[in-house]
């Protein structure tokens, strides 16, 4: 199993980080979070301590919060997906749906990639592995793209710490997980007929990687739905706004928990 973290105890939330993070990259949303709530903050396969698996997929990535489920007794819970993590949790809905009491995608989306961004893909993915060179170009380059342009020249400690963490991944375990989402399926039917359980959009204006018109043609599909625009802010909101993300977490978690 996985490694995770336990903070608090209640009615469960599974926070889920993206590419090429882990589950640290809750933390500075974390004391912000109601304390009504336990919230279950894992690594992925191959992120923080948690061991590579070769041949990774979402649908792996997904049994394995399913297995941390099982293990903590959690019948349902709220699952929070950024970026990749979004990906993770809408493979989960083809699995498990009936464990999910709701949904927030952060900076996420629930289309496949087009076949423009698979090509892109895979030149990124040849170049993690040509090398620790091609490795460093690769994360320096996605570290700034990552941000909102205002944030990062106030901030370039925020670009820097997004590289020195994703160094720490091997490039197998970097490139594993950019096919994974390269290859995702697309959820956009399923969206259209969700009439149970609740989603969360969490939207930055100035995303460059789950752009803000990609994410407006998704958001009203399901049956319930939460839409948070974030003007000024790019991909990474629990870093250039954790309060606000925090607030609107709490928010819908309110919501979910008293519906349930």
């Amino acid at each position: 199993m996985i490694h995770y973290n336990k903070v608090g105890g209640g009615p469960a939330v599974i926070l889920v980080h993206g590419f090429p993070n882990d589950g640290s990259s809750w933390n500075e949303v974390v004391p912000h979070l109601s304390k009504d709530y336990c919230y279950i903050i894992p690594d992925l396969p191959g992120a923080g301590q948690s061991a590579y698996v070769p041949e990774l997929t979402l649908g792996y990535m997904a049994e394995q919060l399913q297995q941390i489920m099982r293990y903590e007794g959690i019948d349902k819970a709220i699952f929070v997906g950024h970026s990749m993590g979004g990906y993770t949790i809408m493979e989960a809905t083809q699995l498990f749906p009936q464990q999910i009491a709701g949904i927030s995608l952060v900076h996420s989306s629930a289309s496949a990639d087009s076949e423009e961004k698979k090509a892109a893909r895979l030149k990124s993915i040849k170049l993690l592995r040509n090398g620790p060179e091609g490795k460093r170009a690769f994360l320096r380059a996605m570290a700034q793209n990552l941000f909102a342009p205002d944030f990062l020249a106030k901030n370039p400690q925020a670009a820097e710490q997004i590289y020195e963490n994703g160094f720490k991944l091997s490039a197998d375990a970097l490139a594993a997980f950019y096919q994974a989402i390269m290859l995702r399926s697309d959820k956009t039917e399923w969206t259209k007929q969700n009439t149970e359980i609740p989603m969360q959009w969490i939207i930055g204006d100035e995303d460059k990687a789950s752009p803000l018109q990609e994410a407006l043609q998704q958001c009203h599909l399901s049956q319930i739905n939460d839409v948070q625009i974030y003007r000024g802010v790019g991909h990474m909101s629990m870093i250039e706004a954790p309060e606000r993300l925090a607030q609107d977490l709490n928010n819908f978690f309110d919501y979910v928990w008293k519906q349930s």
